[in-house]
């Protein structure tokens, strides 16, 4: 596969963002009918697909170096982790001007690679933030996390143990409910602790208390009530 990129661009920021910036200018393009603007939404990962020659590192780097340069904007998309990257005008009119230069023979390759890697790459898009999404919304705590989060809701005396006891039996779960993977582990949590402290609260009432009786203290509690 062959790759091009602008050889002023290489002179101003470097190989790495030149190569960076022509993938834009191409995906840009090849999609503004679609967006109306020159902006595209692609993650590290999935430039390091069509630019397999540069690592995510040094693409980060590059678009890095673009944005302080004003040859490009980033921006956010709400809680979406995925940034959205727009050419700035002037820079836009000169990959415009570029493209009409091209003579028929590279525009008609151009054109036939567009309909396989455009697919391709809405498919990975989509896939990418699937993955994200999932990845913070199922994440899953460590034993650690759970004790510590006990601590701070305030369970100080049921902490040590209940954390163990609630990450071992979701973990051994795969934090799944009914063949659901839990979203939030936090409000189960909170559950736990409730329901801990109601089971303790009526042994309290009822005269048992497990925490104050030893072996013999609690065989002579069964014999004798």
């Amino acid at each position: 596969m062959k790759y091009w990129f602008d050889t002023d661009d290489a002179r101003r920021w470097g190989l790495p963002a030149a190569a960076v910036l022509a993938h834009l200018k191409y995906w840009i393009e090849r999609n503004d009918h679609e967006t109306g603007r020159a902006c595209l939404t692609q993650t590290v990962g999935q430039m390091h697909i069509y630019l397999p020659f540069l690592s995510e590192k040094q693409i980060r780097a590059a678009l890095s170096k673009l944005v302080e340069a004003e040859a490009i904007t980033r921006e956010r998309n709400g809680f979406d982790p995925v940034y959205t990257y727009c050419l700035r005008p002037d820079v836009q009119k000169g990959n415009q001007e570029c493209t009409k230069g091209q003579s028929a023979d590279v525009q008609k390759v151009q054109h036939v690679i567009d309909k396989r890697d455009i697919s391709t790459y809405r498919n990975n898009k989509t896939e990418e933030k699937t993955n994200a999404r999932e990845e913070l919304e199922y994440q899953r705590p460590t034993e650690e996390e759970v004790i510590e989060y006990m601590e701070d809701r305030g369970a100080h005396d049921l902490a040590a143990t209940l954390g163990p006891s609630f990450w071992n039996y979701y973990e051994a779960n795969g934090w799944m409910v009914n063949g659901t993977p839990i979203a939030k582990w936090k409000p189960k949590a909170n559950q736990w602790i409730n329901t801990e402290r109601n089971k303790r609260s009526n042994d309290r009432r009822k005269g048992f208390n497990p925490d104050g009786f030893t072996p013999d203290g609690l065989k002579d509690f069964i014999a004798h009530g």
